[in-house]
């Protein structure tokens, strides 16, 4: 069980529960949240199903893990599994993410007697998540869409996405990524870095790409994230004329380096976005930002001051912004610039794991002061 760390506080044992189709932004922050937390002398155990490219995240930084079969929304015996790993490394809290997990996880703190926070990555419905002790949101607008389903505004807290500063700071130049890329320094290039499925709006991204080829003729369109649509974006390309200006690259770890290569990154989004942890990382490699005027993004991007936000699903407003920011070299270095320090003023990891650890303490004494 838990004991008192070198300074005097409390340390925890977090069984993380977590269901995951591929490594993306909800699972990255459930590791990066683990590692900080492991390194403040708590212990962490991810319980998963199978996924190479979450296991090795978790390997790299030494976190234990259990394989246990536990997807999918029609596995009745997955809160049973959970709750008896829950019980045999004496969990004190378990945190859940995603949908599945969540339903599975509360129902297994109600087993054992484990509180259960629940972590809400998007735009959600309630109903997978109401059973939990408590619910934690990316982002203020997460937050007040479950509240308008009805949920209890004194469970429900926001914990922002967080990020390490650190890794960003020995990324090649946008210089010698462009090298690596083929593009000419002189080059407008734009790009989204995001899952390639129509929520990511990556359509929109294409069609002002095309406007804009009309006063820059050699713009570059980066596309960074793999998905479905692939195909379906390569023919969009083509469609408007721009096949030989969008670059699909697939899936790429060092993203956040490709990124320096850009003039400006985008984030069209067109539904359920929860914060937008690639805008978070723009603001890490001072690039300037446009994003989608949709909760969640909007509180990352400060309009006017660390980039634009364009009207969803507005393929027009969208190159309207983003030639706002290629055409004013100055207004393109001060946004970045603003971006930079808001992403270290909210969104790092370490402030991230203080607000997990005292959201935690929290739970912990209402769960303690709640009749049997």
């Amino acid at each position: 069980m838990t004991e008192a760390a070198p300074n005097g506080d409390r340390t925890f044992t977090v069984l993380t529960v977590i269901t995951p189709s591929r490594y993306s932004g909800a699972e990255r922050m459930a590791v990066y949240l683990a590692d900080r937390l492991q390194k403040r002398g708590h212990r962490v155990v991810f319980a998963c199903k199978h996924n190479e490219q979450l296991f090795q995240a978790l390997e790299r930084r030494g976190l234990e893990v259990r394989v246990l079969p536990i997807s999918g929304k029609a596995n009745l015996a997955a809160p049973l599994v959970i709750a008896w790993h829950a019980r045999e490394i004496e969990a004190d809290i378990i945190h859940t993410h995603l949908s599945s997990a969540s339903l599975w996880g509360s129902m297994a703190g109600q087993i054992t007697g484990v509180p259960v926070l629940a972590h809400v990555h998007a735009l959600n419905m309630l109903t997978c998540f109401m059973l939990a002790d408590a619910l934690v949101t990316c982002s203020e607008g997460v937050r007040e869409y479950l509240l308008e389903q009805g949920a209890d505004p004194e469970r429900v807290h926001v914990l922002y996405n967080g990020l390490d500063p650190a890794q960003f700071e020995d990324l090649p130049s946008g210089e010698e990524m462009r090298e690596e890329l083929g593009i000419p320094h002189d080059v407008p290039v734009i790009g989204e870095v995001a899952h390639l499925s129509p929520k990511k709006g990556q359509r929109y991204l294409i069609e002002a790409t095309a406007k804009l080829k009309e006063r820059w003729p050699e713009i570059v369109c980066l596309l960074v994230g793999e998905g479905d649509d692939a195909e379906q974006l390569r023919q969009h390309a083509a469609r408007h004329g721009v096949a030989d200006k969008v670059r699909l690259l697939g899936y790429r770890s060092d993203a956040p380096a490709v990124m320096r290569a850009m003039d400006v990154v985008v984030l069209p989004s067109v539904a359920k976005e929860g914060l937008g942890v690639v805008l978070i990382e723009a603001g890490f490699v001072g690039r300037p930002v446009v994003g989608s005027d949709a909760p969640g993004i909007r509180e990352v991007v400060v309009d006017g001051e660390t980039g634009f936000l364009a009207p969803v699903a507005d393929a027009a407003g969208l190159a309207d912004r983003i030639a706002m920011i290629l055409a004013d070299p100055e207004l393109k270095r001060r946004m970045g610039e603003a971006g930079r320090a808001r992403a270290h003023d909210l969104f790092t990891i370490d402030k991230m794991t203080e607000r997990a650890e005292n959201i935690y303490r929290t739970v912990l004494k209402e769960s303690a002061l709640a009749p049997p």
